[in-house]
């Protein structure tokens, strides 16, 4: 399996594809936040993709931060600041629904405690989608503590249907079947440097400026060794 999914743990670990313009996407994004009433500030970057994932801590929940990279084939990362990953869902859908985008979310999570290989792919109708703009769903996880594989949506042609019937669920969905999918959107291989931004094709970090963000924020180290989910050590009343 790619290591990919842990270069850069948690945003690479679950995060957003868009079939679009890196500018372009990152604008449509800007766009559909402004008109909550939400304010950015944009920074046009180059390199390759791990400095530009070093710009997007402190880590929290607050999704305050969103980074757009070029990558193969037209498509465009998004990757953001959350403690569990980008959160990839709802921006990716309604790129898909308002911009006639295609998008997709790729997960694949192989620590504890909740492991699980997820790809969703929404579509306006116009590409294949249904009324919602979704086109496809499948996911192999650890839903607290016991394995579910869940799929909808219409099967595309190139899928290993086969496996979705084994016997143990959470090999009915790989990682390496998940990096066979998307070699058929032409995103192959799927390392690091597939993602690198140009001056002719830069990447977009837009950090939310409107909002102050009253929940904790941690480093990546923190995040890694699970320490925003450790219960704190409550002190004992000597005898």
């Amino acid at each position: 399996m790619s290591s990919f999914f842990s270069t850069w743990v948690p945003a690479t670990s679950d995060f957003g594809l868009v079939k679009a313009d890196t500018v372009e996407a990152a604008s449509a994004y800007r766009l559909m936040f402004e008109a909550d009433g939400s304010q950015f500030e944009e920074q046009i970057l180059t390199g390759p993709l791990e400095p530009l994932l070093d710009l997007l801590p402190p880590l929290t929940m607050g999704m305050r931060k969103a980074l757009f990279v070029p990558g193969p084939a037209g498509w465009t990362g998004f990757f953001r600041e959350g403690l569990k990953g980008s959160d990839p869902f709802m921006p990716m859908w309604h790129l898909a629904r308002r911009y006639e985008m295609l998008a997709m979310r790729v997960c694949c999570v192989t620590s504890k405690p909740y492991p699980g290989t997820i790809w969703e792919v929404y579509a306006p109708p116009s590409l294949g989608g249904d009324e919602l703009s979704r086109r496809r769903s499948i996911a192999a996880s650890n839903d607290g503590g016991r394995w579910v594989f869940e799929e909808s949506g219409e099967r595309y042609p190139f899928e290993d249907a086969d496996r979705y019937a084994g016997k143990i669920k959470r090999t009915r969905f790989t990682g390496e079947m998940l990096e066979q999918y998307l070699a058929h959107f032409g995103i192959a291989p799927l390392e690091p440097r597939s993602f690198t931004a140009t001056a002719q094709s830069p990447a977009v970090l837009l950090k939310d400026v409107s909002r102050v963000n009253p929940l904790p924020e941690w480093s990546v180290e923190d995040v890694r060794a699970g320490i925003p989910w450790m219960r704190p050590v409550q002190n004992k009343m000597p005898p």
